[in-house]
């Protein structure tokens, strides 16, 4: 990749490079509007003058800020605190796996003509430094960076069980709801530096963001508190849910490490399955566009159901995409499962 990002890198002409900034073709466009309107016959210079100054102010604000985003979630945050002031391109898409994401020459392209460039942060992303040398002079942003981390083997929430992830940082901040809210006035105040006449409207959408996410903890906390204290565990496909466990009281029971690409030795897997049985737990959950045979056969050997697979990196799709759909499918999949006889 190393290679790709030497040559790809100040290849790439930016189309737009922040809110005001326009491509060679809209500048030509609006011109020509412009000297249409003077040049045309039989129309009062009154007239005229207020329909060209009209159509300046409506060039100005023609082509909203760019930004790309290397998370679907990143992506989500983005359109809710840009409004209509941004132009969000999710590099990853809908439904990809942002542990499995690696820029390719066309994403580089698009990064290169972006204002922003939004990343998840704590080592979600294993390229970034060499994406940052790569895209000089495009300002690429860690949201999760400020937010407060948890570290594997460390944080009381993981209660088992790969021991490869051990003293790791946990990159799915993403889960908090109390940490996207967070994350939204990161946001706002990066879009805000490229875009100083936009700051009200965005810590305004920011503002309005977080009240809903409010509303949405307090909904989740009110589902949650169905599931007896005993079965708050999640036994899932990988260490993705320690945040939301945190957040709502939950322990984590992972089968394997941080991302799903890291193997699940035999031990760790029969460590899960007692982890399992010693805690009584009635359901474990596979994960959406993944693999659940692992998890089959852990509930074929503990006797625990199947639960509904959850979203574990914001790869979401449909109704299920975005933030706020990725915790409601969740918190009632847990619910579901966990509250039934």
């Amino acid at each position: 990749m190393e290679d790709l990002y030497t040559k790809s890198g100040g290849t790439a002409q930016a189309v737009a490079t922040g809110a005001g900034k326009f491509s060679p073709y809209e500048n030509a466009n609006c011109l020509q509007l412009a000297f249409l309107c003077i040049t045309f016959p039989g129309v009062k210079k009154s007239i005229l003058s207020s329909l060209v100054l009209m159509l300046v102010a409506v060039c100005a604000g023609a082509v909203p800020m760019q930004v790309s985003a290397l998370h679907p979630l990143m992506a989500d945050l983005a359109r809710q605190v840009g409004g209509q002031r941004v132009q969000v391109f999710d590099l990853v898409e809908e439904g990809g796996n942002p542990h499995r994401f690696e820029p390719r020459p066309a994403d580089l392209k698009r990064m290169q003509a972006s204002a922003l460039v939004l990343a998840g942060g704590k080592n979600q992303e294993p390229y970034l430094e060499r994406l940052k040398t790569a895209l000089s002079g495009v300002t690429v942003i860690e949201v999760g960076r400020t937010i407060p981390s948890l570290t594997v083997g460390k944080d009381a929430v993981y209660t088992c069980c790969p021991s490869h992830g051990a003293g790791a940082l946990d990159p799915h901040w993403w889960h908090g709801v109390d940490n996207m809210r967070r994350a939204a006035r990161v946001v706002a105040q990066a879009f805000a530096d490229k875009d100083p006449a936009g700051k009200d409207e965005f810590t305004a959408n920011a503002n309005a963001y977080g009240q809903r996410l409010d509303t949405l903890k307090r909904w989740a906390k009110g589902e949650l508190v169905k599931v007896p204290r005993g079965q708050r565990k999640l036994v899932t496909a990988h260490n993705a849910f320690a945040y939301f466990a945190k957040e709502f009281g939950f322990e984590v029971i992972a089968v394997a490490g941080l991302t799903r690409e890291q193997n699940t030795t035999p031990q760790d897997l029969a460590a899960t399955i007692e982890a399992v049985k010693k805690s009584g737990v009635r359901a474990v959950f596979p994960e959406k566009n993944t693999n659940g045979k692992v998890l089959q056969s852990i509930a074929t050997a503990t006797g625990a159901r199947l639960g509904t697979p959850m979203i574990s990196d914001g790869n979401g799709t449909g109704r299920e995409a975005g933030f706020e759909a990725m915790i409601r499918h969740n918190v009632t999949a847990v619910t579901k499962a966990l509250t039934a006889p």
